[in-house]
């Protein structure tokens, strides 16, 4: 090379420096892989960073921050308990870039690792698959990162309920490559069969769902083992059996915000009055749901922000036009409206083997007894366990 060919990106192409992109240069990721990653400056700074992100358990929080320390990460728990929204959130407190791909039951090892595929021109090119191609684009960030002392310091990859696809064998590949310690995986599919390894800061994040065990495949020990594990469950009930007056406010909080994008203007202050002013006896329908003498069912936050915003806009449409606006914010008629929005954003998440499985006999009937003014979802509930739906 002469003093005229001295630029980044011939040092690169020479082997001085690490190349730009390494979509190219697969092989090349070994150079900076013991880069390591940073880590938040502390536990507890994470875990400040991670409190506005929903409510979730402390000790939970602080198991995830220090998992993801260590390597990669399986968010595990029922439906609507927030893992997706806790990993974006990790991610962030760890200034990651975070990459989102959702779990098929016909993933293979080519849609994981890479194949080859045929071009316009019918030439055979290589593919990369979404843990390759996020892997490469992780070095690419460090490159950027070290370089620039700016940006994300990686790229991660998200595999949201992982646990549908038939996860050994369009894993198996990567067996090795996880535990680290220098071991790669052979990139099969191009010339010269090059070895990836995963950088040091590259992590993966999944998210299963344990409540539909029938609809999701199982884990081999051999994987497991690869990540650490944490289950987000439901905040738990408040000493008197009501679910939590913190989960009620961020629950109103979100919903009048997701509310605000539908309707273009925030839902009106006496509409919104109306849901929180009756905050004791909805976290009474709640709690009873999660508890019930522990014959009841994992409802995550998600649930609940999905029944008060269905509440929200439901209530703000009936409003307009209407000759008497305060009758239809008073009992009954608040409750006719909840009661409506209950069945139409809580109920299909429970009408799920699992939830015949768990719930106690007598669930419904108690259901009907002690919440009098929800007869739409105690039919629904009774109608559904008994078959009859």
């Amino acid at each position: 090379m002469n003093e005229t060919d001295i630029t980044i990106s011939n040092l690169a192409d020479a082997g001085a420096v690490a190349p730009r992109n390494f979509h190219d240069a697969p092989n090349r990721v070994r150079e900076i892989a013991s880069v390591p990653l940073d880590l938040p400056t502390s536990a507890q700074s994470a875990l400040t960073s991670l409190s506005s992100a929903g409510f979730y358990d402390e000790d939970m929080l602080e198991d995830a921050v220090i998992g993801l320390s260590i390597g990669h990460l399986i968010l595990a728990g029922p439906p609507g308990t927030g893992k997706t929204h806790l990993a974006s959130a990790l991610a962030k407190s760890f200034n990651a870039k975070l990459v989102t791909e959702t779990a098929n039951p016909e993933w293979s090892v080519y849609d994981i690792i890479g194949t080859q595929t045929l071009k316009k021109g019918g030439e055979i090119a290589p593919r990369h698959g979404l843990v390759t191609s996020a892997v490469l684009d992780c070095a690419t960030a460090i490159v950027d990162n070290l370089d620039s002392g700016t940006g994300e310091q990686a790229v991660w990859l998200l595999i949201d309920e992982m646990n549908r696809a038939d996860i050994d064998r369009a894993f198996g590949p990567l067996f090795t490559a996880l535990v680290g310690n220098g071991g790669g995986m052979t990139l099969d599919y191009m010339d010269e069969r090059p070895s990836l390894v995963l950088p040091a800061r590259f992590r993966i994040i999944a998210t299963v769902n344990e409540y539909d065990t029938r609809f999701v495949n199982s884990m081999s020990a051999a994987l497991r083992r690869r990540f650490s594990k944490v289950t987000v469950l439901p905040p738990p009930n408040d000493g008197d059996g009501r679910s939590s007056m913190g989960e009620f406010e961020i629950t109103v909080s979100e919903a009048v915000k997701r509310a605000t994008a539908i309707l273009g203007s925030p839902p009106e202050s006496e509409v919104v009055s109306a849901l929180t002013s009756r905050n004791e006896r909805i976290r009474d329908i709640f709690g009873f749901f999660r508890h019930s003498s522990e014959g009841g069912v994992p409802i995550g936050t998600a649930q609940l922000i999905d029944v008060a915003l269905y509440f929200l806009i439901l209530m703000s449409k009936s409003k307009n036009g209407s000759e008497d606006e305060s009758s239809s914010l008073a009992d009954p008629a608040f409750w006719i409206t909840y009661d409506r929005a209950i069945v139409a954003r809580l109920m299909p998440s429970l009408e799920t083997d699992s939830t015949r499985a768990r719930v106690r006999d007598g669930f419904a009937e108690d259901l009907k007894s002690t919440f009098s003014e929800l007869p739409l979802t105690s039919n629904r509930l009774n109608a559904f366990l008994h078959g009859n739906d």
